[in-house]
């Protein structure tokens, strides 16, 4: 997890990453997938970034991620049944900058 939140951390400057997923085998608890959410002050152009964030992190396990700009993560938690408010109960804050 680690290496992953550094190599998101070297392609962006989020200001938030969220751990919300870890899946692990039923037989020897192996991890199998990890899922982040970014969330960006902004951004011009997300599909790009994805695509840079992806092929950036490097990891023997399955790595997922969801990306919302700062507005677009305001504006959705506001409700509850939005996938960034699931996020928001389920996830631990994994990064923040220091202020």
């Amino acid at each position: 997890m680690e290496k992953a939140l550094s190599q998101i951390l070297h392609e962006c400057t989020p200001e938030r990453v969220i751990l919300f997923a870890e899946k692990r085998t039923l037989t020897n608890d192996k991890l199998k997938s990890l899922s982040f959410c970014i969330v960006v002050p902004s951004c011009e152009d997300k599909n790009a970034l994805m695509q840079r964030l992806y092929l950036a992190i490097d990891s023997n396990v399955s790595i997922n991620l969801t990306l919302y700009t700062h507005d677009e993560w305001t504006v959705l938690l506001e409700d509850p049944s939005s996938y960034a408010a699931w996020i928001g109960r389920r996830g631990r804050v994994i990064y923040e900058p220091t202020t």
